[in-house]
């Protein structure tokens, strides 16, 4: 800092090696800060600029990583989710193959009974289907619950498996005695499947095939077996697979009976409404028996069924004693269906 005449002065000082002495540079100070004062000036727009740009530039690169990164994500996510459900629909596979198993237990005690398995599946969903028109099934009867009862209709008979030979193919009557054994099948059935609950825990479908292994023999009128339940307190899934049990039964030829007509058997089911079987399933079943018809004509080897007389209970009781599993159904579930299970 230097002091001249006209005020003070910035300075700067260099030796001079060669000549010895120095070389001394001034300006005066007031000039010297007028002129820094107007390049800050340019450089506060030039810096509000650049600040502009890179604030820019670090925002889209930013978005460009994030998007990767969110891609990248997604990717794997739609991995995982595809090997997930791969590995639920094993699991399906595999639960289906059990059943085809049981089925095939069961099946091998009385194959004269032809495609029962299939035509049961395809009854009971039928029938469920219809049901989910009514209000008052309208949270009870959902797309899983179809689903279910068409996969835990196959279980129905299983201890069937537990009676003699000399029982399920008995051309005759049965006695009462013979008839109280018969009638134990629900109770193993249903002591079967608690078996496997109780070992691989529980879930919708082992819960529905036990109540409809142990019930789908009860009575709306509460005279049925094995605990004589009565209306409401007998499972829904029992009640549907009860009507469709029993319309196979009657429909088809048995070894001590002949096939009743489609006609004897819309009858016999309206006559049992209150009684055997519940009104409102009932009501139901008659908007699309003739959907019953057609099934059961798609399966019947006969083209026409010969016409008998009218059954009686004891007849109805043994005729749907005698109904027992076939040939295992091949089921396609959706994905739905297995997300729900």
């Amino acid at each position: 800092m230097l002091d001249m005449p006209d005020g003070p002065h910035l300075a700067v000082k260099r030796k001079l090696k060669e000549y010895g002495g120095f070389v001394v540079a001034h300006r005066s100070r007031a000039e010297v800060e007028a002129g820094a004062a107007g390049i800050l000036g340019s450089l506060s727009a030039i810096s509000a600029l650049t600040l502009l740009w890179t604030c820019a530039l670090l925002g889209t690169t930013a978005f460009m990583v994030l998007a990767k990164l969110h891609d990248d994500a997604d990717r794997e996510r739609r991995r995982s989710d595809a090997e997930t459900l791969r590995q639920r629909q094993r699991l399906v596979r595999s639960r289906d193959a059990i059943i085809f198993g049981l089925a095939k237990l069961a099946e091998s005690r009385d194959p004269e009974t032809g495609d029962h398995l299939d035509r049961i599946a395809v009854y009971s969903t039928t029938l469920a289907a219809a049901l989910r028109r009514n209000p008052q099934y309208k949270t009870q009867i959902t797309s899983g619950f179809v689903s279910r009862i068409e996969i835990s209709s196959a279980l129905h008979d299983i201890g069937k498996v537990g009676i003699e030979d000399c029982i399920l193919r008995k051309p005759d009557s049965l006695t009462d005695e013979e008839q109280s054994l018969m009638q134990t099948h629900t109770i193993i059935g249903g002591a079967c499947l608690r078996g496997i609950e109780l070992r691989l825990g529980s879930s919708n479908f082992l819960q529905m095939a036990r109540e409809i292994a142990f019930s789908h023999h009860e009575r709306w009128d509460g005279t049925g077996y094995p605990e004589g339940l009565k209306g409401t307190q007998i499972p829904l899934a029992a009640r549907v697979v009860a009507i469709a049990d029993v319309y196979d039964a009657m429909s088809t030829k048995r070894v001590y009976k002949e096939a009743y007509s489609h006609d004897r058997c819309v009858a016999t089911i309206r006559q049992g409404a209150g009684t055997q079987f519940d009104p409102d399933l009932v009501e139901a079943w008659l908007a699309v028996e003739a959907r019953f018809g057609e099934i059961a004509r798609h399966y019947k080897d006969d083209a026409k069924a010969p016409e008998v007389a009218e059954p009686t209970r004891g007849e109805l009781d043994r005729t749907a004693d005698e109904s027992k599993p076939a040939p295992a159904l091949e089921v396609a579930v959706s994905t739905a269906a297995v997300a729900e299970e």
